[in-house]
Order: C-alpha cells, then structure tokens, then sequence
C-alpha cells in the first residue's frame, strides 16, 4: 500500500475514533444508570431494588425496545440487564457497547456473552444453595463473609479472565470452586455478573416459597404468609444477617465500583434523617373496649412513642376517643377479620371483608383513607380471583383497595408441627425474610405490586405464651443495636396488643425507653409508609462531573416531617470531598462509614427541588 495512503488512513481512524469519544462523551443521559428489562424473569422488580438501595438515578426500558440502540446505550454509565435470552444483534449490542468503553452488569447472563465476563461453562447447574462474598476484593469490602442463601438456578462456570467476587457453596460451610459472581475487564469496559438471577432470590427470600401459596404448612390453625417459610425454605441460623439486604449491597458496591469509571453517584440513605434505625408499634385492637385502651395509650404518649390502633369491632370505640388520639399523631386502621375463612380464605370473601370494615370505620370515624393493615391471625389469602395459587394474592387485594403497607409477615411459630421454623427468639432473634427493609411486594415473575412488605419482627404473643418478657425486650434490643452498630440495618416493628398488656407493659416501657435514649423516633405505620414514598418518589438528574467537581439535582414533590439525606461518595480517584453547596450556600455533612467505605451524608427537607454541588481536592 502507498505509504501517504496509508498514512492518510491512519489519521482518519484517529479522527473517527476521537468523534466517536466526543459523541460518547457529550450524547449522556439525564439519568446515569439504564434498567434493561420487562416483567418476565423479575427485570421490572430492578427498579424496586436500586431505588431500597437509594439509585434514584435510572431509567427503565425493555431490551426490545426499538429505541434500545448501541448509540442509546453510550448515553449511559452504567447498564443493568435482566436475566433475558438475547438475539444476535442484542448480543453485538451490547459486546460493543462493553467493548467501547461501557459498563454492564446483568443476572444469570445468556451465554452467548460469556466472553464479555470472562467465564466459560462447566456442566451442570445448583438450585437454592449458597453463596460466600470475597471481602478481600475491592467490590465485597464491607460485606459480610458469612455464607448467604440463594433461590433459583445457578449454572457452574470456570474462570476464563474473569475475577470471582463470590463463590457459590453446596452448603453453609462447603465451597465450590465454582463462582457465583464474576467482574471482567472486556475490551475498555467493565462487566459484573451475578450467575444468578438475584432479583428473583430477593423476592422469593423475602416473600416465602410461591409454590406453598394458599397451602398449610406449619400446622398453625388458618392460612398466613409464614406457611410459605416452612419445608427448609430459610437457613435460620443466619437471619441476624439480613441475608437478602447484603446480596442487595453487593450490588450496590458493584455499580459503585464501575461507577468509578465515569463519576461518582449520589444515593438516598436508607431511613429518614440519618438515622441507622427506626421503630413502628401497632396494636390489634381486636376486641378491647375503648376504656382499656386508655393506660396503654397515656403510657405511650408520655414516652413521645406513637401507634397504630388495627380496629377490629368500630362498635366498642367512639368516634370522641378515635380522634383524640389521631389529633396526637396515633393511627387508626383496619384490622380485618376473615378467620371464619381461616384455613381457606378465598379472594372474594377477603376483597367483601376488606370493603366492609372499611366502609364501616368511613362512616363511624370519617376516615376514608386505609393505608396499612394487619389481618386478625394475620389470615392470608393465597388464591387469586380465578382461585388459581398466587403468594402474593393477599398484598394484590389489599393494593386494589388502596392499603399500601402490609404488616402481615409476623414472627410467630408457637405450636407449629415444623418447630420453631422461624428461628431462634430473643438476643439472637432476626428477619426470617432476610431482610430489615421495606420494599414492595412483586408477584412470582418479579411484576411489582403497589404495597409495601413491612416485617412485624417483635411480636408480643409469640413470648407471652412463653412467659419470656425478657426475651421480648432482648429480641427488640438485638435488631436495633445490629441496626446501630453493625450494619444489619433494620426497620423494627413491634406489635403490643392492648389485652396482652398485662405481660407486655414493662419489655414495652424498656423498648421505648431504649429508643429514646439512642435517639430512634417510634413511628406509626402509615407515617413509615409516608416517608418510603418520599423516598422512592425523589430522584437525581443532571448528574455531572467536571474537573473536580460533581454536581446534581435533586427532584423531590412528596413532603415529610423529617429529612432525606443523600449519600455521596466521600473519596473518588485519591480526592476527598473539601465542601458541598446547596443552591450556591455552603451546607454541613457527615461522614459514616457504611459497609467498608466512607460517604458524606448530607440532609435535605423533601418536598422542594435542589442544586448540589461537591467540590473534591486531594
């Protein structure tokens, strides 16, 4: 070839190359981090989890949209895929766009992209068995190194280039050699793997085995949502570990660490202001009089604490006692009572009894508005309208009628035929859903369902029927001091019925005592519900980083009480940030280090929009 000619290609390649980068760099989206998935195979449960996790900063798209090209996805930092079976040209898609400088994460990967992570297959496959995170690597710092449960399918995989960031284990304590999440440099992108569908393992963990739905498994007269716990479905020996919480944060840390590639990303914080825990109290009002509720409730308001009154019989409270105590912050609900269907609730009478009360306590109280519940016997109904096994039919029909917080998983197993199959009580006692957050419930293909799954995790009876009102008070203190200082995070909820006072009075009176001292507001239910729609309602746009210097919007319409506090990544690329401005007026933050790294906390009051800038020097 003629050398000038060749030359003159040469510096043309370079010139394309250099368009294409400006190109890359300058056509970026408002939204730094694009979900690619539908509502098969839990792609639209995603959503649910960055927001829990506080990326209030993606868009959601199906990968067959036509719009889903490689130019759209240059526009982003950071994509996130589905577990999908992918066509040809997707594939290309998506090799190019790791290849040209992007950075991918997806769940249980289509082969056909095995190169990009640096994996090849092994033969054969696992089934709801365990995973152990490396804390030796940069992306499972922080992270516990105990072994984690996992349900679904894994395949076994050999490493071919990839790094593993954790391991998949047959058991508690015995590795494979197999890994279960793999991080690749491919080309000059960067791709994490989970060889699992983790989105499906958070639902399924969290919400109990979908193919026990509408069954009796623990021999516990009626229905309830912990049927579905039964059978060997959890490792009780690490629910103190919140278990589904930490694979969330392993994802988490991974879209961090591929985000150091590009700009540091704010975070919302988990619980309001920048609190490391937070306490409900609710009371089935069942069939006590209005009268004795009276100690209970003064007591209560003497301590600062407020609570959620279930009302079973609207006939045994006045309409003068419900609004004095709702003038002072308590809450007054539904406690809906389908035992007479007990052991086979059916979708129609449940959807009849759930608008009855409704309607009931509407025109004895004027409240027209239900927004959390708990069910006498905590029935659930486990059928759709078809009558058809649905484990999430309860959190639908309670969805359809408008009630957006469910209080209904509660932490009782007395005179189960399957033991105590919830696990240990007391000090010891944890989330037998592995998780201490609250999120929305999703339906057995991942579609997400308008209502919040809230843990009732200190529940009164399951120790007055054991006379154990100091393991009642330990099993409070166990959750919120893992929540203080271990990083088990968790929302506490505790439930005190007004005709088991009697044993609960003096645990309770500790309880409250406790939060109060270490600063922990005891909330109602609905104000909980009130403050995780602000939370999933706010976002971030117009994320930048320019020099040293990264600046952000925040978005937020929904208003509360107390802050929302947004987490910034204290250190990026050897600086630390030097000060933070709010709409141009220098503002204070903390630094935490939460799960082995440091971030500035700096809080917000929701309802009102803002312009963040952070200023990094080394």
């Amino acid at each position: 070839m003629n050398c000038k000619v060749s030359h003159l290609l040469r510096v043309t390649c370079m010139i394309c190359l250099l368009i294409t980068s400006i190109n890359y760099a300058s056509a970026t989206s408002q939204h730094p981090i694009l979900v690619l998935g539908t509502d098969n195979n839990f792609g639209s449960y995603l959503p649910e989890i960055l927001r829990t996790e506080g990326f209030n900063e993606f868009r959601m798209k199906s990968i067959t949209d036509a719009k889903v090209t490689l130019d759209y996805l240059k526009k982003f930092d950071i994509i996130i895929l589905a577990e999908n079976i992918l066509t040809g040209r997707q594939v290309s898609m998506i090799t190019m766009y790791v290849g040209e400088g992007g950075n991918l994460i997806t769940f249980k990967p289509d082969a056909k992209l095995n190169n990009v992570f640096g994996i090849i297959p092994a033969e054969g496959t696992f089934n709801d068995r365990y995973i152990a995170i490396d804390t030796g690597n940069q992306t499972g710092k922080g992270l516990t190194s105990e072994t984690l449960q996992f349900h679904g399918e894994v395949g076994k995989y050999d490493l071919r280039g990839g790094q593993k960031i954790a391991t998949i284990y047959t058991d508690a304590v015995t590795a494979t050699d197999y890994p279960a999440v793999v991080l690749n440099n491919y080309g000059r992108g960067h791709a994490m793997a989970f060889l699992y569908n983790l989105p499906q393992s958070i639902v399924y963990t969290r919400q109990g085995n979908h193919l026990n739905a509408g069954k009796e498994t623990d021999g516990i007269v009626g229905i309830r949502a912990m049927d579905m716990f039964t059978e060997g479905w959890l490792d009780t020996t690490k629910n103190t570990l919140n278990q589904a919480d930490e694979q969330m944060r392993l994802l988490s840390h991974g879209i961090e660490r591929l985000s150091r590639y590009t700009k540091p990303l704010p975070r919302f914080w988990y619980f309001p202001d920048t609190l490391k825990c937070l306490v409900t109290l609710t009371n089935d009002g069942e069939d006590s009089r209005e009268a004795e509720f009276v100690p209970q409730y003064e007591g209560i308001d003497t301590m600062s604490a407020k609570m959620t009154l279930y009302i079973k019989e609207t006939d045994f409270i006045s309409k003068a006692w419900v609004d004095k105590w709702a003038k002072k912050g308590f809450e007054m609900a539904a406690h809906f009572d389908d035992t007479r269907q007990a052991q086979y609730p059916d979708w129609k009478t449940m959807d009849s009894v759930i608008k009855d009360l409704k309607k009931k306590i509407s025109i004895r109280y004027d409240i027209s508005t239900i927004q959390t519940v708990t069910n006498h016997w905590f029935v659930w109904c486990g059928k759709d309208s078809n009558g058809v096994a649905d484990f999430a039919a309860q959190a639908k029909l309670e969805a359809n009628n408008n009630i957006r917080l469910d209080n209904n998983y509660a932490r009782y197993d007395n005179h189960s035929n399957q033991g105590y199959f919830l696990g240990a009580m007391g000090s010891g006692q944890g989330n037998f859903t592995g998780s201490g957050l609250s999120m929305k419930f999703a339906d057995d293909k991942g579609k997400v369902i308008n209502n919040y799954q809230h843990i009732c995790n200190v529940y009164d009876q399951q120790y007055m029927e054991h006379a154990d009102s100091i393991g009642f008070y330990n099993c409070f203190k166990g959750l919120v001091d893992r929540s203080l200082y271990n990083g088990v995070y968790s929302y506490v909820s505790i439930k005190a019925h007004n005709a088991e006072y009697f044993f609960s009075k003096i645990p309770l009176t500790k309880m409250l005592d406790y939060a109060k001292k270490n600063g922990i507001p005891v909330w109602t239910a609905a104000k909980l519900f009130n403050f995780l729609v602000v939370k999933d309602e706010a976002g971030f746009t117009n994320i930048k980083w320019s020099g040293s210097q990264l600046t952000f919007k925040i978005k937020s319409s929904s208003t509360h009480s107390n802050g929302l506090s947004s987490m910034i990544p204290y250190e990026y690329k050897g600086k630390k940030i030097a000060k933070i401005t709010i709409n141009g007026t220098v503002a204070p933050y903390a630094v935490e280090l939460i799960k082995g790294f440091e971030y500035a906390l700096v809080t917000t009051r929701p309802g009102s929009d803002y312009r963040m800038a952070v200023e990094y020097l080394p």
